[in-house]
């Protein structure tokens, strides 16, 4: 019998082991049968009303813009979107198999396009816990998924700023800005303290001693660049997918391509930058309406911002959608 006035003991190992079993069952009911398509059907009708505000919210300028559709960029914007998805999935099925040892591809490439409807929660959380709870039903931990996409937020954030930083030189300044970005040469030295972050011994390291029981394979440059480049890749298709949209509405030529890729991989670092911290919803599309600016008209600029919004959002249902086929 325990003392009168003992401490209340914590949750045995039992008793834990018994939660936990309990918890990855009710994951493995909600992701799987009725209960996933149900949830699947649930993200789908979020994005829908995310889209449907995004319209209403910005109606009055929709309305009034003078529309002049060029329908053939419709499938560029598709086909770049498609290749800029299966890159980024790519780049992520060698993290998980390399760090994780998990190599089934088509496995990977269907948790991550279902999860990406979680991406409509603010913050990356639900998005990371969705990828650990169906990761889990395939025995990859959650602790280890969770600490994947930590480093594959770290890895876009980098080649994120890498792919801005390369791109600066061909950037359309106006007269009156050149002044006081004149010295932007001096950011170059972020690239090669950018490449630290990647250092192989170093991301060994943490990941030895976040994951001590893992088995674990020294890393070297020719696993750690590949990544840093494909991410890289993922930055200048994206910006075709913004190229393609700008088409549509208003002829740009192909010298303003280098821009463009630094303008989205820029706004997509500011962006992924404020998810991070303050979780502010917008971010994105006050970032990019503000350098496009360089380009293009304000009002021209303020409707691709709105456009590529929903063309983001209309593909990462349609990924969700063919991940229910794979």
């Amino acid at each position: 019998m325990p003392a009168p006035n003992a401490k209340p003991s914590r949750l045995d190992p039992d008793m834990r082991r018994r939660l936990t079993a309990q918890l990855g069952r009710w994951s493995r009911a909600m992701l799987s049968g009725w209960q996933g398509r149900l949830l699947t059907l649930f993200f789908l009708l979020l994005s829908a009303v995310v889209i449907a505000g995004v319209l209403l919210g910005n109606r009055d300028t929709i309305l009034n813009y003078d529309w002049q559709i060029r329908p053939i960029w419709l499938l560029f914007i598709l086909g770049f979107f498609l290749v800029d998805l299966l890159v980024a999935t790519w780049a992520w099925h060698l993290l998980v198999a390399r760090l994780a040892g998990y190599r089934n591809f088509r496995r990977s490439a269907k948790i991550c396009w279902w999860a990406n409807l979680a991406r409509r929660i603010p913050t990356p959380v639900w998005y990371i816990a969705g990828r650990a709870l169906m990761y889990e039903q395939v025995g990859v931990s959650k602790l280890t998924v969770s600490l994947l996409s930590t480093l594959e937020l770290i890895f876009f954030f980098l080649s994120g700023l890498a792919t801005t930083l390369l791109t600066l030189p061909f950037w359309a300044i106006p007269a009156e800005m050149q002044s006081a970005l004149s010295g932007y040469w001096l950011l170059f030295p972020l690239l090669p303290l950018s490449a630290l972050f990647v250092h192989p011994r170093l991301l060994e390291r943490i990941w030895r001693r976040l994951r001590p029981d893992a088995a674990l394979q020294p890393l070297a440059w020719r696993d750690t660049l590949p990544w840093l480049g494909y991410y890289v890749l993922t930055w200048v298709l994206g910006a075709c997918v913004l190229f393609s949209v700008m088409n549509l509405l208003t002829p740009v030529p192909l010298a303003a391509m280098p821009a463009v890729v630094g303008i989205w991989s820029l706004a997509g670092s500011i962006s992924l930058a404020g998810a991070l911290t303050i979780s502010v919803i917008g971010v994105r599309e006050i970032s990019l309406t503000l350098l496009l600016t360089l380009l293009l008209p304000a009002p021209i600029a303020l409707i691709v911002a709105i456009l590529i919004r929903i063309v983001w959002l209309l593909g990462e249902m349609l990924s969700a959608l063919l991940s229910l086929r794979l």
